[in-house]
């Protein structure tokens, strides 16, 4: 359940009326039996054959709360938070016992902008089970993650999941995330190491320290990307972040020779064409930047600013209609880049 909470969520209203709402719902019907007649025949309950499979057994036993939480979790993946919410609220109410059901309901009101409402949740469950891992690391993340951050109760929670398991990863990493947003980069450094000590293989620790250190400028940064390449992750962040440490330090040789190897890897990667394309005209090498801009916009063409490094190549080149176009190009995909707009008139004055 922790991975969903990962998205964007904002403050909402208070959870009572939930939880008391959900307990009376069921006294008041709010909570229909299965039936033929108001679940299967119903359009919303046969979205997939999976949804479909549970709402069939939901009519032989209406009340089972793992049936309810599985189709809970198919609703949600399906992106029917509606739905999901009904369901993870019965399961719950059935079977309060249950940390994963907590979670799950949690989860789906946070994901619908409820985020008070789903801290409650955890919250009440954490008063009969003081203990349970799961909980407590949700719990900090969602404190983390409230639109104004409480990070005291977050850290708060986290120290007690280490009190209960000094070797656990994610408790150290969230921690260290907390310390990094709150702006002290000591204390973030210490936890994300603490973090690759228990855990060699936790990739966004070794990640997190390289921005650290990269921000920084220092050389460490590399080192920390490298072992998180070597955690055998499939994605070019790390990649990425190294062939950019070295553009950011002005090393070109370096710089060039990270990025080929990203676009050697993935010739689609728009990013690496475009930062490549930006090395070759900051170093006048005109036609070698115009065709990485070309082939940056060919993977995004969406990618406005390659529109404009096209124009300025262009431009460069002594070919200004065609410099025009480009930077016009630029203009519609995005008109809050004035300064092309300056260089349009520019040209067009000339």
């Amino acid at each position: 359940m922790q991975n969903r909470r990962l998205g964007i969520y904002v403050l909402a209203v208070a959870l009572l009326a939930v939880v008391i709402g959900g307990v009376f719902a069921v006294q008041k019907g709010y909570f229909k039996k299965e039936t033929a007649t108001t679940d299967t025949l119903s359009a919303i309950r046969t979205i997939t054959p999976e949804i479909e499979q549970y709402s069939l057994a939901l009519q032989q036993d209406s009340l089972n709360a793992g049936i309810l939480f599985n189709r809970a979790n198919a609703y949600f993946d399906y992106g029917n938070l509606k739905y999901a919410l009904e369901d993870f609220a019965m399961a719950y109410t059935i079977d309060s016992t249950q940390a994963a059901y907590a979670l799950g309901y949690s989860d789906c009101l946070f994901e619908m902008s409820r985020a008070q409402e789903a801290i409650e949740i955890l919250a009440s469950y954490q008063a009969r089970y003081p203990s349970n891992p799961d909980i407590l690391l949700n719990l900090a993340i969602d404190y983390f993650l409230l639109p104004e951050p409480k990070y005291q109760l977050a850290i708060n929670q986290l120290n007690e999941l280490l009190r209960l398991d000094i070797q656990n990863a994610p408790a150290y990493f969230y921690k260290g995330l907390i310390y990094k947003e709150s702006g002290d980069t000591t204390k973030a450094i210490s936890n994300f190491q603490a973090c690759t000590e228990v855990d060699p293989d936790y990739y966004d620790a070794w990640m997190q320290l390289g921005l650290i250190f990269a921000d920084r400028g220092d050389p460490l940064a590399i080192q920390y990307y490298d072992n998180a390449i070597a955690t055998g992750d499939t994605s070019r962040e790390a990649a990425y972040a190294k062939a950019k440490f070295f553009q950011d330090k002005g090393d070109v040789d370096k710089a060039i020779n990270y990025y080929r190897q990203i676009i050697i890897r993935n010739p689609q990667d728009a990013d690496a064409l475009y930062n490549l394309a930006t090395i070759y005209f900051g170093i006048d090498s005109v036609e070698k930047a115009f065709r990485y801009f070309d082939l940056s916009v060919k993977q995004s063409p969406a990618k406005a600013y390659a529109h404009y490094g096209m124009g300025l190549c262009a431009e460069k080149l002594g070919r200004k209609q065609e410099a025009l176009t480009y930077f016009q190009q630029a203009m519609n995909l995005d008109p809050e880049l004035t300064f092309i707009q300056e260089k349009i008139d520019e040209l067009k004055a000339q």
